[in-house]
C-alpha cells in the first residue's frame, strides 16, 4: 500500500475506533509502519477523527524519530515508534480508552486467558504496563516491556493498545480485548473465571492456530503461530 492510501486507511479506522466506541473525542491514537519499512504514519494531536485529512496525518522515522508533516503528531509517538523499532513483525498500532479494557487497567489487573481466543489472537496473557503519565517516555517504556511478543496490553490507569500486521488487524485486536474484558466480568460475577491451562495454551497455538481456515490463512498462521490471525483481521 503506498503512502497516500495507508494515509485514508489510518484515517478509516481512527473514524471505526471512535464509532466502535472504543475511544471518545479525540483520544486515541493510530499508526501503520510504511511499505518501506522505514517510517510509519500516525494521527495527529488533538485533531476531531473526522476532520482529518490525509495531508494532516504524520510521517515519522522508525529510527531517527524525525517527523515530516504540517501536523505536531499524536503526544504517543514516542510509544508507536518503540513498538515498531521492538517489533518488526508489527505492522500496525491502535490505542484505545474503551470502558471495560479500561477497568482492568485502572485495577491494574491482568487479562488472563479465559478462552480459546485469548490464547491465539493476544497470544497468552494480557499484561498491565506499569503506569507512566501520557505522552511519557516511562510509558513508552512500560508498554513495550509489557506487551512482548504479544498483540495487546493494558496501560494502568490509561487505556488499552492493540497490534497487528494491519490495520485492520490492530483494530479487531483492541475490540475482541473489550469484549474478553467483558466475558471476565461476567465470569468473576458468575463465581470467578477460570483461565486455560498453559498446557491447553501450547495445544491450540499447536493445532488450530495452525490448521483452522482456508489454505493460504493456515500458512499465516504458521509462519506466526504466537498471533494466530488472519490477515483480515479474524480469528484463524
Amino acid at each position: 500500500m503506498n503512502d497516500q492510501a495507508l494515509r485514508e486507511k489510518v484515517i478509516q479506522i481512527s473514524r471505526l475506533m471512535l464509532s466502535m466506541g472504543l475511544t471518545i473525542g479525540t483520544s486515541g491514537n493510530v499508526s501503520a509502519r510504511c511499505k518501506d519499512g522505514e517510517s510509519f504514519l500516525i494521527t495527529p494531536s488533538g485533531m476531531d477523527y473526522d476532520t482529518v485529512t490525509p495531508d494532516d496525518i504524520v510521517k515519522v522515522s522508525v529510527a531517527a524519530g524525525e517527523r515530516m508533516g504540517r501536523r505536531v503528531p499524536s503526544i504517543e509517538t514516542g510509544l508507536h515508534r518503540g513498538i515498531y523499532l521492538e517489533r518488526p513483525d508489527v505492522g500496525a498500532v491502535v490505542h484505545v480508552h474503551s470502558p471495560l479494557a479500561s477497568g482492568l487497567a485502572v485495577a491494574r489487573k491482568p487479562l488472563p486467558v479465559i478462552a480459546d481466543m485469548c490464547a491465539l489472537a493476544f497470544g497468552g496473557q494480557v499484561e498491565v504496563a506499569e503506569y507512566g503519565t501520557s505522552g511519557s517516555p516511562e510509558l513508552a517504556a512500560n508498554v513495550v516491556r509489557a506487551l512482548g511478543s504479544r498483540n495487546a496490553v493494558l496501560m494502568a490507569n490509561h487505556g488499552s493498545l492493540g497490534v497487528g500486521s494491519s490495520l485492520d488487524q490492530a483494530l479487531f485486536i483492541c475490540d475482541l480485548l473489550e469484549k474478553m474484558c467483558l466475558t471476565y466480568y461476567c465470569a468473576t460475577l458468575a463465581g470467578g473465571a477460570v483461565p486455560i491451562t498453559s498446557e491447553a495454551i501450547s495445544a491450540l497455538k499447536s493445532g488450530v492456530g495452525r490448521t483452522y481456515g482456508q489454505p493460504g490463512a493456515a500458512r499465516a498462521a504458521t509462519e506466526e503461530p504466537a498471533r494466530g490471525i488472519s490477515k483480515g483481521g479474524r480469528l484463524p
